[in-house]
């Protein structure tokens, strides 16, 4: 059998969307501006660069260009809780200096976007369970010699308690953990040991809240559900509303190794729908709005505040 070319790969018509007519102007402003890709050759770049990800990694979020999206940037703690402490320079009053974390990164773009709004690059750390999503996110992005390659860590197990797992060097670090497109591909047992991991990996002595934030996959019927992988194999995740979602962060704070750490827990989320109206400037944009009664799968933007005794 002849090998897949990666510029036309093997595609399902229902995860895969052949071609591009136009990209979002925020990409558009991070591919000219920070990755010096002229505007006229960016739907190319990025079509081929979708390609050559599909072929290896047949997702529906690469098929389906989710990740020309940059969801970081358009959640509601976004400019104060996340850009504003990441600008901020250093100061010598005691103030803890912040460490971003992208867990589940991808292809790197909402770091990218961050680098582009300001945030001070040093402070920016990403991790993803396949090292190739890193390298095709440098092919992305041109930005190879713009950013330390040691601060992705790959590969990062949430599920691992190897001691070579790589995200041990940030235990006890993160002061702002971010977390989209996650949490809905695992089983609730497997997302509460998820949760615990999260809190490790959170700084402990900040003497004031730290922050998990995201979006993923909801419903206003929560539970668990049947998700065909990419082996077609079907395995049970489980969807939250706002309730379900905050009854498990609840839980895990109030267990052994825990309760006696966890001063308190704040959970705020929103369920939303996620749609997708005419731009005349990029062709279309993502439009968030309060998620309709009849909506069964909606977009949950999240937000965990975490204080440590």
């Amino acid at each position: 059998m002849a090998e897949a070319d990666q510029t036309t790969p093997f595609t399902n018509p229902l995860r895969f969307q052949e071609t591009l007519d136009s990209l979002p102007k925020a990409l558009k402003d991070v591919l000219t501006s920070y990755s010096n890709i002229p505007e006229d050759k960016q739907i190319e770049h990025v079509l081929k660069l979708r390609n050559e990800a599909y072929t290896a990694f047949p997702y529906p979020c690469i098929g389906m260009f989710r990740f020309i999206e940059f969801d970081l940037s358009a959640h509601f703690a976004y400019q104060e809780h996340v850009l504003r402490p990441l600008k901020q320079p250093v100061v010598s009053n005691g103030t803890v200096e912040p460490l971003f974390l992208d867990l589940g990164t991808c292809f790197g773009q909402d770091l990218r976007k961050l680098v582009y709004d300001g945030a001070i690059v040093d402070r920016l750390w990403a991790s993803d369970i396949e090292p190739r999503f890193i390298e095709l996110g440098f092919k992305l992005f041109n930005d190879a010699q713009k950013l330390p390659s040691d601060h992705f860590l790959c590969p990062g197990n949430l599920l691992s308690d190897s001691p070579d797992d790589k995200l041990r060097l940030l235990d006890d670090k993160v002061t702002i953990l971010h977390m989209t497109a996650v949490f809905h591909l695992f089983s609730l047992t497997d997302q509460k040991i998820i949760a615990d991991r999260c809190l490790r990996l959170l700084r402990k002595d900040t003497g004031g809240q730290v922050l998990l934030l995201g979006s993923q996959v909801g419903s206003t019927a929560p539970g668990p559900y049947e998700r065909q992988s990419a082996s077609q194999d079907y395995t049970h995740k489980y969807r939250h509303n706002e309730q379900t979602w905050k009854e498990l962060w609840e839980e895990v704070c109030e267990r052994e190794n825990w309760k006696d750490k966890v001063k308190s827990v704040e959970v705020k989320s929103k369920l939303l729908d996620r749609t997708q109206k005419k731009d005349p400037e990029s062709g279309k944009i993502t439009v968030f709005t309060p998620a309709s009664p009849g909506s069964t799968l909606v977009w949950q933007m999240f937000a965990v505040w975490i204080t440590f005794s």
